[in-house]
């Protein structure tokens, strides 16, 4: 819809100017033209910048957490490079044999031993546009529900370790 606008602003904007005579309705014509190509693209501009119109939305899922390991309850990870940078691999369900991964370039991880139950919290945080009239308005960029970060906490009870993979 905003690119409709400033295609309508611009041939508004054209067209008065050079196809309409010199009076006072031309520079009315002109103005509503040029504020309708100057204002759309200035929203165009905001909502790739800062996200205008969006609102963010977490959403949280909460697994079981079992052992990645089959001896003894262990929950492992793989140092990427030499800084802080962490893959942890775990299991929600006993049954299925692979392991999930943490994603370190999306996903914040941290981990909480000595605690109740062992659990892995995922909360996803997407960005919505606020209102039906903004996802109309915006809605040919794709931005709508569009994933931000991933922040992801595991819950360990005493007696698990965190085991670091070669």
């Amino acid at each position: 819809m905003i690119v409709i606008l400033l295609f309508i602003g611009a041939v508004l904007f054209a067209a008065t100017m050079i196809f309409m005579q010199p009076s006072f309705k031309k520079n009315c014509w002109v103005a509503v033209g040029l504020i309708l190509t100057l204002g759309s693209i200035g929203l165009i501009v905001l909502n790739y910048h800062n996200h205008f119109g969006t609102t963010e939305v977490k959403t949280t899922i909460t697994y079981p957490l079992t052992s990645s390991s089959q001896h003894g309850h262990q929950l492992w990870y793989r140092q990427l490079g030499t800084k802080n940078e962490r893959v942890y691999l775990y299991q929600t369900n006993p049954l299925v044999k692979t392991l999930k991964k943490t994603n370190p370039a999306t996903t914040t991880v941290t981990v909480k031993q000595n605690q109740a139950t062992n659990q892995l919290k995922i909360t996803k945080v997407y960005r919505v546009y606020s209102s039906e009239e903004l996802r109309i308005l915006f809605g040919i960029s794709g931005n709508d529900h569009q994933f931000v970060r991933q922040y992801d906490q595991f819950s360990l009870k005493p007696g698990w370790h965190v085991v670091k993979l070669n």
